[in-house]
């Protein structure tokens, strides 16, 4: 499956503060700025060089850009900070906030994006190294994160707006977006009272394998959830690729979350793209098919 990506904006054209505040930090000047792709961000996304050597990756994004983008920079901030130094999160060097513009500097991580479609090896290795992270993170070193229930209560809950607005849904689910939806609303129940960290948001782009690291990167919507909320989205990544994968627990909480989700992506896939995201209205309705196969197989 295609990931959906944000219009990236290069280096050279932030505000100066924030390129002085980049070179200030490395003690030397950016001489190579390379824009990395994927992602949905609209800012910045750059692997630096500067004059002395050194090498940073940086992010940063600024209201007019995109107005949502600079909290979900705070919220990344609050999580990595509170994450600490763990081989599998990145080491963040400095943070930058004027109010408007907001930017992190992290460590360069020398390695590759998963294959996508997965292959089995890097899949074993990427849902190993996610259940040595959630064994670090459970219960949370951010016990006052988001609550992921809470805060995406609206997105988890969309098949009552569904139905009150009559979007089509496939031939299998006619007669049973109510059960669906009934699904949905058990689950959030569940969900809300989880204590682990989740990053909420993996998915092969982002993900680093390095040749004796994997690292999870991109965390701006972290939640406090139950300790298979990352594993569930993880997996929903990796399904429509042509490898095993290990089954998950029969729960109704599970099933439901995967419904959920299913209901928040084909919703969104009927909504106008927002600014600087183009292609995130076509990448939800694929989402949403994959999951949707995924409550139909877990169904039965």
């Amino acid at each position: 499956m295609a990931h959906a990506a944000g219009v990236r904006l290069p280096f050279e054209k932030v505000p100066a503060a924030v390129r002085a505040w980049v070179e200030r930090v490395l003690g030397s000047t950016v001489v190579s700025a390379a824009t990395q792709q994927g992602g949905f961000s609209p800012g910045v996304a750059a692997r630096l060089v500067t004059a002395s050597g050194r090498r940073a990756f940086v992010k940063t994004v600024g209201t007019a850009l995109n107005e949502k983008t600079p909290s979900l920079f705070r919220q990344e901030i609050e999580a990595v900070e509170a994450i600490g130094t763990l081989p599998s999160a990145p080491r963040l060097l400095d943070v930058y906030d004027d109010g408007d513009w907001v930017g992190l500097l992290f460590e360069d991580i020398e390695g590759r994006l998963p294959s996508h479609p997965w292959i089995q090896s890097e899949a074993d290795r990427v849902l190993a190294a996610l259940d040595e992270l959630t064994d670090a993170l459970d219960p949370s070193p951010w016990p006052d994160a988001p609550v992921v229930a809470v805060r995406s209560r609206d997105f988890l809950s969309r098949w009552p707006v569904i139905i009150a607005d009559g979007l089509a849904v496939p031939d299998w689910l006619e007669g049973r977006v109510e059960e669906l939806a009934e699904l949905s609303r058990a689950a959030l129940e569940v969900m809300a009272s989880g204590k682990a960290l989740a990053h909420y948001d993996l998915r092969a782009d982002n993900i680093i394998l390095t040749d004796d690291r994997v690292v999870f990167i991109d965390w701006a919507h972290p939640g406090l959830g139950p300790r298979w909320t990352d594993t569930v989205i993880l997996q929903a990544d990796m399904r429509d690729s042509p490898i095993r994968l290990p089954a998950l627990p029969d729960d109704p909480a599970i099933t439901g979350f995967v419904a959920a989700i299913a209901g928040g992506q084909w919703w969104g896939a009927a909504q106008e793209a927002p600014p600087g995201l183009p292609t995130i209205r076509a990448w939800q309705r694929e989402q949403a098919l994959v999951h949707l196969d995924w409550v139909r197989e877990r169904l039965g």
